[in-house]
């Protein structure tokens, strides 16, 4: 077997198991989101209509424009946004989560679909009630290095705060990670009695993008 051949196969298989990590990430996104919808309607709570039309925002990202290998970070960082908008919904207070974004968001690029289960689990893993505020999410792109971090306080449930039903959703994003950043990123989770920490940083962002957009010309 020459070497272009060998190099072919190898792309295709990386190619063929990033599809198949990135398709396990909406069920458990798709089943959460219509749980909450569900309960708004139940209720016949006003907001229902809202939500729904939030919902078919974000399933538009995640089926039609998400099929890339990246995509602007700001379009990431708005997906992330409704997210968080669509959340607010079930609470009655102020928001509980204090978004920050930094930097030159606009130079970057990112795989899509790669910082929604962090912020899922925050929510999930947090008490019922949460403070204005609460849960704070931190993005900043700063010398082609992007650092996401999120902190939420810890529900009173025992367990693992990043395991899910089936316990495949961190796994599947460290997965991503090593295929798509290998050896440029680092994933910290750490907690302590009252908070719950991730921070992922990835380097040479931009760089990856252009490395990227190169290869896709040749190939």
């Amino acid at each position: 077997m020459n070497t272009i051949k060998k190099e072919q196969l190898e792309k295709q298989a990386v190619e063929t198991e990033l599809h198949y990590l990135k398709s396990q990430i909406n069920p458990h996104f798709l089943f959460n989101t219509l749980n909450n919808i569900h309960t708004l309607v139940y209720k016949q709570a006003p907001t229902a209509p809202e939500a729904v039309m939030r919902l078919a925002s974000l399933m538009r990202y995640m089926i039609y424009e998400s099929n890339v290998v990246t995509v602007p970070l700001s379009r990431e960082i708005n997906y992330l946004q409704d997210y968080v908008s669509l959340q607010q919904l079930r609470y009655k207070k102020s928001p509980v989560v204090a978004l920050i974004v930094e930097g030159n968001i606009a130079s970057g690029h990112i795989a899509p679909l790669l910082f929604i289960h962090f912020l899922e689990n925050a929510y999930k893993h947090s008490p019922a009630r949460l403070e204005p505020g609460a849960i704070k999410v931190h993005l900043a792109l700063k010398e082609n290095t992007l650092t996401l971090c999120i902190q939420n306080p810890i529900g009173s449930r025992p367990g693992n705060a990043l395991e899910e039903p089936g316990g495949i959703g961190l796994p599947n994003v460290q997965k991503r990670l090593a295929l798509l950043y290998p050896n440029q990123h680092t994933l910290e989770i750490s907690s302590t009695d009252e908070l719950f920490t991730v921070t992922l940083e990835i380097q040479n962002l931009q760089l990856q993008a252009h490395e990227r957009e190169a290869d896709l010309l040749y190939n």
